[in-house]
């Protein structure tokens, strides 16, 4: 008995995209060199005008067509001379948008327009793909990750004009971005949660770095409690340190008048800790400055705890007693729930003396 195979028919593309460089050795088609060049000055028409032509050679017509010449756009390249990511510029290329009254094969399209078929995009499933790949043309949906190009770089062969197009979409183009940022975070946030839970990226790291914030702000209650389990980890680490004989809990307390200095000496004090640290142990000391009132709220086991201006009646003598007691870690209050005093170094700071500080209890 003999089988036959005729192998998976493939399916009929009604829209592509081409992504091209402007360079003569990506086009398959001694027709193209004139209009590349034409197409480097800045007019793209003749370009797109002939990829329609070659179309309809091949039965494959073209109702809709537009292309865009992106000249400004960026990539990140590892240098591993430097040893970091730059920032370069890439070639320049031309996106074209082509919708079809019948459908035809990704191999048909590209043998008709003169083209490796890897350079044809097959536009994303669902009613929105179409409309995606409008946007892409001036990077709408993509601001500001992405170079901002103007509608009018746009030229329209076939259909309506893309300048009429974006007057139409550009409220809903931008109302996208924010649901395309959510659907981003979603793909990091596990990833971001690694490297907490690794101890490599901590609070502030988050709130200071645009790309964490962005995810801080869709995945808030995940990502504090990564924080809250890192801080778990380091307090219970901390006693056994404590237990062993590895360090000694310190408390320091700076008394002085209103104005003269004490938080910048506190700040300086603790930011020459953690270069000592780095330098020499390379190990990265963390620190917490708390307020006023429930002061235990932000502590997440930091190394230092900085307790700046802080009034005596802020916590109880038993909580007091807890935290600067330099051979016992203890849990103290927190409003939602209580946290381990386990920081190696307390500074206080205050107008008070000592012994006046105490009475406020």
């Amino acid at each position: 008995m003999e089988f036959i195979y005729y192998g998976k028919k493939e399916a009929n593309l009604t829209a592509i995209m081409l992504v091209q460089q402007l360079e003569e050795e990506y086009w398959l088609s001694d027709d193209y060199k004139s209009v590349i060049q034409k197409a480097k000055d800045g007019n793209c028409r003749p370009l797109l005008e002939i990829i329609i032509q070659k179309l309809e050679e091949h039965d494959i017509i073209a109702k809709e067509a537009y292309i865009i010449k992106h000249d400004k756009d960026k990539v990140t390249i590892w240098n591993p001379n430097k040893m970091k990511n730059e920032i370069n510029d890439k070639e320049e290329h031309v996106h074209a948008l082509l919708k079809f009254e019948k459908g035809a094969s990704l191999k048909k399209i590209a043998l008709a327009i003169g083209v490796e078929p890897q350079y044809l995009e097959r536009l994303k499933s669902g009613r929105y793909g179409y409309d995606n790949c409008l946007a892409y043309m001036v990077h709408a949906k993509d601001f500001p990750e992405k170079y901002q190009y103007s509608p009018d770089e746009v030229i329209t062969v076939l259909g309506e004009s893309y300048k009429s197009i974006y007057q139409r979409k550009i409220e809903t183009w931008v109302r996208g971005r924010a649901t395309k940022k959510a659907k981003e975070t979603d793909l990091s946030v596990d990833w971001l949660i690694e490297k907490i839970l690794a101890g490599e990226i901590s609070k502030s790291n988050i709130l200071l770095t645009d790309e964490y914030y962005a995810i801080y702000g869709q995945h808030k209650r995940r990502i504090n409690e990564a924080l809250d389990t890192v801080g778990e980890r380091k307090s219970y680490q901390a006693i056994i340190d404590l237990e062993t004989g590895n360090y000694k809990k310190s408390a320091l307390f700076i008394m002085a008048d209103s104005g003269v200095g004490k938080t910048k000496f506190s700040m300086e004090l603790i930011h020459h800790l953690q270069n000592i640290a780095k330098e020499n142990y390379d190990y990265n000391i963390s620190y917490c400055l708390t307020a006023s009132r429930n002061a235990f709220d932000e502590y997440q086991g930091q190394d230092i705890l900085f307790l700046d201006d802080i009034r005596g009646d802020s916590l109880s003598v038993s909580d007091w007693l807890k935290l600067t007691d330099p051979f016992m870690i203890s849990p103290i209050s927190a409003r939602y729930h209580n946290k381990m005093g386990s920081a190696k170094l307390i500074i206080i700071t205050s107008t008070l003396l000592p012994s006046v500080f105490s009475l406020k209890l």
